[in-house]
């Protein structure tokens, strides 16, 4: 086709598409998606409908037919052959990810769509976020005051900095998505859609409720929540109200169900369902399988298998007398992963982790024999790395460090080994294979992921617990050869050893997400418990992931100002939120295991050392935090005021419950000092500002993982605080 021709056709479409090249006096947009639209698009088609009779306050219609009314064409050239026609040459060349809302020169169209389907909801989304909407993961959409619409000058053509942005759900504790019902589940994805999110990750654990397997006659028979605790909340307990009367704390998808074949059932359809949700929305997923622990019933099957580390020791691992190649070991782990595989059909990756504490580490020096074998890569001596890790920067150093080391060095070599001999082994029942990423490979073997891992293997890495400990050692993000293995990074959002209080760390990730970029990173993956902090840092990861000008105060702005519509209250924000993170990292400095949500989480406080001084300064900050949000509460319009109430009174609750910690700890001083008088007035304040902190969470539930947090405060610190309080009362 010529370029005149090509040019004719333009204009008798122009003139098709409008009477005038007036604003839009109508009052009505058509949506054109096109003949066939995919699901996923009309998804977008309804979504954009959403947003512009919010946004303009004008009708609109879908379909596939031309109107005289100002029209979005959306979709690509080949989903949408009207908007191909519509375009011509005007349509940009973009990957499978790239957007594009681009204003057709007549002023009266505009063309909103990507590279694939995804993209196109994505671009719908931008489409929003340009005139001011903005996406909060609890709270819905925050939209500005009705407006003009006017489609003449929107020209945006953008392309993924990061290609995988993973979220990660499910984990293993009551204060995080463990706990979720299936619509928070849905409501939150769909808002990560939003941030264009790209691929969800469902992390479980062996002794968790969500596949069965049997191997040489043995069923599993674990299927437990939360490291098996029983939360349960006796009457008049504080918070109780915002639990609705129950008795003790579930997953409401798991109400009622007590036996193994219940919790199963419920357990593969909760996961189904967040599957389903998330593919509907154009993310790819993926299923973290660890063939390295199973649960107790199955040690009969493993000889010589022996308890592995962590809470409650609910599994067993792989011990001294089982090697990498061990025949009985690899038919069990391929038991487990081909169960995952056989029940969640859909699903797009499997992520093989390494353990957490990686213990077996027997057949270290044989492991990396093999591993060395037959590779074109250079490979260090044992002996060096082992050096390496020794004094190395991170918590996993000194004799950690060295069995971290050794036991990721027996994982791969059972990896490798493993699909060697089953090479079937990573396919689903209908013959698609499923991609493999390898997860939490220890930082020091870096250098030689690509002749480590089985071929084609992706990677998801980790340094280190807290963005702090990551961005002081981001030497380690510079090791990986991102050039031959896609490599991603865990982010972490919220720490669960800071556990239940404010947590911010936008800076860190700032500095994090630059340096992945140099270096050539395809991704990164979140890392959280508690949803209530994360609305500023998932907006600015969702915007740094395409944008390299994006800054962590550039966000903050972006997002507060819109929501609060001055620029004096973002900045009290501002002051806030860096308030918070300074307290996080303090936190993380001097204990990172402050607030881990286990038993012992308060009174491991309980002893005779004296009240250091850095609780003093975590207690001004957060205090001072609360103070500016308050201050923008109180100066923002009705939009806001929900969200930021919300943090108020989050750090109404963090001050007080500061104050339960020091009280608990001066009453073990007093105690040991022989003043029982002033130890059971330290027990009482303590026991007083526990019961106000608890309460004031419940004024603001938002979600099951607030409800999991008023649970765990209740059973692991108010319970055992009372027990304490009791003894010192029968000994006064």
């Amino acid at each position: 086709m010529t370029t005149r021709l090509k040019i004719t056709i333009i204009s008798i479409l122009t003139m098709l598409l409008c009477h005038s090249t007036s604003a839009l006096a109508d009052g009505h947009v058509h949506i054109n998606t096109g003949a066939q639209p995919s699901d996923l698009e009309m998804y977008a088609a309804e979504e954009l409908e959403t947003i512009l009779q919010r946004l303009f306050g004008v009708e609109t219609s879908i379909g596939a037919q031309n109107t005289d009314h100002p029209t979005v064409f959306l979709g690509n050239p080949g989903s949408n052959k009207t908007l191909a026609k519509a375009i011509g040459d005007l349509w940009p060349k973009v990957t499978d990810q790239g957007i594009v809302v681009k204003s057709h020169p007549n002023g009266r169209a505009i063309f909103v769509g990507g590279g694939s389907d995804a993209a196109t909801l994505w671009a719908v989304y931008e489409f929003g976020y340009q005139h001011g909407v903005r996406y909060l993961l609890r709270d819905g959409d925050v939209y500005p005051d009705e407006k003009s619409l006017d489609l003449s000058s929107l020209d945006v053509v953008d392309e993924p900095e990061f290609r995988t942005r993973t979220w990660r759900t499910v984990n293993d504790f009551a204060i995080g998505p463990e706990s979720w019902s299936l619509d928070e589940h849905r409501s939150v994805l769909r808002q990560l859609a939003k941030h264009r999110f790209n691929n969800l990750m469902i992390s479980v654990y062996a002794w968790q409720p969500y596949v069965h397997y049997s191997f040489n006659g043995i069923d599993k028979r674990t299927a437990l929540m939360w490291y098996g605790e029983k939360l349960d909340l006796p009457p008049g307990a504080p918070g109780r109200n915002a639990l609705r009367g129950l008795k003790f704390f579930e997953n409401p998808h798991f109400s009622g169900k007590s036996t193994y074949e219940e919790m199963i059932i419920a357990g593969e359809s909760y996961l189904k369902e967040i599957i389903k949700e998330a593919t509907r929305l154009g993310m790819t997923t993926g299923i973290v399988v660890n063939p390295f622990q199973y649960p107790k019933e199955f040690k009969t099957a493993l000889e010589g298998s022996v308890d592995a580390r962590g809470l409650n020791d609910l599994t067993i691992r792989p011990g001294a007398n089982q090697s990498f190649d061990d025949r009985q070991l690899q038919l069990l782990a391929k038991a487990k992963i081909r169960a995952y595989l056989h029940t969640y059909t859909d699903v797009d990756y499997i992520y093989i982790t390494m353990p957490e504490f990686p213990e077996w580490g027997e057949h270290a020096a044989d492991a990396w024999k093999m591993l060395r074998s037959g590779v074109d890569v250079k490979l260090p001596e044992l002996e060096e790395l082992i050096q390496a890790v020794e004094s190395r920067g991170i918590i996993a150093s000194g004799e950690r460090g060295k069995q971290a080391l050794k036991g990721n060095v027996v994982g791969l070599a059972f990896l490798k080994s493993l699909l060697a001999n089953h090479e079937d082994l990573l396919k689903k029942p209908n013959g698609d294979a499923v991609k493999l990423v390898v997860r939490n490979v220890d930082a020091e073997l870096f250098p030689y992921l690509s002749a480590l891992l089985p071929k084609d293997a992706e990677t998801l890495n980790f340094i280190d617990y807290t963005a702090r400990r990551v961005d002081e050692n981001s030497e380690y993000l510079k090791k990986p050869p991102t050039d031959k293995v896609k490599c991603r990074f865990v982010m972490t959002l919220a720490d669960d050893n800071i556990g239940p209080l404010s947590q911010q760390v936008t800076q860190r990730l700032e500095k994090i997400i630059n340096k992945l970029r140099d270096a050539g990173w395809d991704g990164f993956s979140t890392r959280y418990w508690l949803m209530a902090d994360l609305d500023p840092v998932v907006h600015f990861l969702g915007r740094a992931a395409w944008d390299p000008a994006t800054t962590a105060r550039n966000a903050h702005d972006s997002l507060f100002t819109a929501i609060t519509e001055k620029q004096e209250v973002a900045d009290r924000l501002w002051l806030a939120m860096q308030a918070i993170e300074k307290a996080t990292e303090i936190t993380d400095k001097n204990d990172i295991g402050f607030n881990f949500p286990v038993r012992g989480m308060l009174m491991k406080h309980h002893h005779d050392q004296p009240v250091p001084e850095w609780w003093e300064e975590v207690n001004e900050l957060y205090t001072n935090a609360m103070v500016e949000i308050y201050r923008s509460h109180d100066a923002s319009p009705p939009k806001a005021k929900r969200l930021l109430f919300y943090w108020g009174k989050r750090g109404e609750y963090v001050v007080e419950y500061l104050s339960v910690i020091k009280s608990v700890r001066e009453a073990a001083i007093a105690k040991a000092a022989g003043d029982s008088e002033k130890a059971l007035e330290h027990y009482e304040t303590a026991m007083e500002n526990l019961y106000n902190a608890i309460d004031t969470l419940s004024d603001i539930v938002k979600d099951q993982g607030d409800r999991g947090l008023i649970a765990v405060l209740n059973k692991f610190a108010f319970e055992a605080l009372n027990e304490a309080f009791e003894k010192a009362l029968d000994e006064e």
